[in-house]
């Protein structure tokens, strides 16, 4: 047993110096047939004559690469040093955000889960069953991922999100020896070109034209939504957000919800600011701003006796005492998952449909709201 543990702790200590990729280094310039892409920026597809070349682009500094990744199908193919060597398709993964599963859920690939990081914040129910029951491996917080686990469970790669400041945990993971790819796609600007990275996590699992028919669909309807928005003969103002210890948090002009607000013809003061995250502020000043908003959407709270009993100050707004408040937990579970941070990062179509149900809703007379509710 002592020999066993030996031999463990001496192939971590050799796993935990190996480094995958060449991030951050010299990069060769890629030739061969080049995948559209319609909206996502954050990444590019070529196809070449023995593998394809996924490249990831740094969000936080222009014109450099995040990391490369060359797809197989045979591990003996020679491909540059510049990257990592990916044999596809994938059969044993393990993702750590959410918006993963529900990429893998639209190619039917979400069998292909080993492990996954805050199990209980999961809200597909096949996914949080297997890890309820053990076939899938809890591999804990996200930010402090257990890599002995990670070592053990030894899956072919990791399928994880990047931020500007590499952290510690993102440090050990590369130098587990277990391949990294990174999926960035929460820094697209638009929520088409976040959609579309179902095309990056596609040429993982050979399911490039499962992706593109999910994803022109999509494009599809959501055009439709947004073009019947337009024969809307008023734009109610609306408002986002609720409080939270000080801070209000409103979602900036170009921010996702900026954008739904816009698509789904509503009339937001903050509509002209260009900031793509949020704008912070309190209460105080959003009831200056907002009192008089038509809509309130994005608290997190159940019902509008929830809400007053929250922050008694909620009432002076036109839209708590209208009954006009949403919350997007239509799809959650008790546990705290939530699918509107899964499937509805994949489908910003449905997002904009429930927006507009939300303000016009004679427009969309037999639509039944898909991630957002109405308080009771």
């Amino acid at each position: 047993m002592l020999r066993k543990k030996s031999f463990f702790i001496a192939l971590l200590l050799v796993l935990l110096c190996a480094c995958s990729g060449k991030r951050n280094g010299q990069y060769e310039s890629v030739k061969g047939s080049v995948e559209s892409l319609q909206y996502a920026k954050g990444f590019s597809i070529v196809h070449a004559s023995k593998y394809t070349v996924v490249t990831v682009f740094n969000p936080w500094v222009k014109g450099k690469i995040y990391d490369r990744y060359y797809l197989v199908k045979d591990k003996k193919t020679i491909t540059p040093s510049d990257g990592q060597k990916i044999i596809v398709p994938l059969t044993k993964v393990m993702v750590n955000s959410t918006t993963h599963i529900g990429f893998l859920e639209a190619l039917n690939e979400i069998d292909k889960i080993t492990g996954v990081c805050n199990a209980n914040y999961i809200y597909n129910p096949v996914v949080a069953e297997n890890a309820k029951r053990g076939r899938i491996k809890d591999l804990g917080e996200a930010f402090n991922l257990n890599i002995e686990k990670l070592l053990m469970l030894h899956p072919q790669a990791v399928f994880t999100t990047a931020y500007n400041a590499e952290d510690e945990n993102s440090r050990k993971m590369r130098r587990s020896g277990i391949p990294i790819i990174y999926n960035i796609e929460w820094q697209e600007p638009t929520l088409l070109g976040r959609a579309e990275w179902i095309k990056f996590m596609a040429a993982f699992f050979c399911k490039e034209k499962q992706a593109e028919d999910v994803f022109r669909k999509v494009v599809s309807q959501y055009n439709k939504i947004k073009t019947l928005a337009r024969n809307a003969k008023t734009a109610p103002t609306i408002m986002s957000g609720q409080d939270f210890r000080g801070t209000w948090s409103l979602p900036g002009g170009n921010s996702y919800t900026g954008q739904l607000f816009n698509d789904a013809h509503t009339s937001y003061l903050f509509s002209s600011d260009t900031t793509r995250t949020t704008v912070a502020s309190n209460v105080e000043e959003v009831l200056i701003k907002f009192h008089n908003a038509d809509i309130w959407i994005g608290t997190d709270m159940h019902s509008t006796h929830e809400l007053d009993a929250a922050n008694p100050k909620y009432k002076l707004f036109k839209a708590f005492r209208n009954h006009r408040v949403y919350n997007a937990n239509k799809r959650s579970n008790a546990a705290g998952g939530n699918d509107y941070w899964e499937s509805g990062v994949v489908r910003p179509d449905l997002l904009l449909s429930d927006m507009l149900k939300i303000a016009h809703p004679e427009l969309m007379p037999q639509y039944q709201l898909t991630y957002m509710e109405q308080l009771k």
